[in-house]
């Protein structure tokens, strides 16, 4: 069987659809080899602050040394006007702090999360992230990633590391 060379991008609207939830890949520009701590502190602070601001739910984040993962949801703002605004936004926060460079690379990666199943796996790959590149032994001890289970609201599910 022949596959498509192509891969279907969602609409303008399923971007839209506060009952969908995509996994989002933002590549660091590709002079930026790793963020420079003040950097990635300003990068993540602003990651952290989206849990208290209307525009997307946050699920899962992780902040790596080139990359960053989103698990997003969302729901004032469409995905694709949130990742525009967001990327200015942090590129501005990187100035401020002694980044001159371009931060980010045009674009992202996105995936949608299909079902429940895709859901925990996606956010159990973000989580765990770190730990796969070697960076850290346990998902906790890295600095920068979150999830919604990290929260005092509870545990993560007994699948789930």
């Amino acid at each position: 069987m022949r596959y498509p060379k192509t891969i279907r991008r969602p609409d303008k609207a399923e971007y839209a659809d506060v009952e969908r939830c995509f996994h989002l890949t933002i590549r660091a520009h590709p002079e930026v080899h790793r963020f420079a701590p003040a950097v990635a502190e300003a990068v993540w602070r602003s990651v952290l602050q989206q849990r208290d601001l209307p525009h997307v739910e946050l699920h899962a984040a992780c902040l790596m040394p080139d990359h960053l993962h989103l698990l997003v949801s969302p729901r004032e703002r469409d995905i694709i006007a949130f990742v525009r605004t967001w990327k200015s936004w942090t590129t501005r926060l990187a100035r401020e702090a002694g980044h001159a460079l371009p931060l980010w690379q045009p674009g992202m990666w996105d995936r949608t999360c299909r079902d429940e199943a895709d859901f925990e796996v996606t956010a159990t790959y973000i989580v765990q992230n770190p730990v796969v590149a070697g960076l850290v032994d346990d998902a906790s001890q890295w600095p920068h990633t979150w999830a919604f289970w990290m929260e005092s609201r509870g545990s993560a599910p007994a699948s789930w590391p």
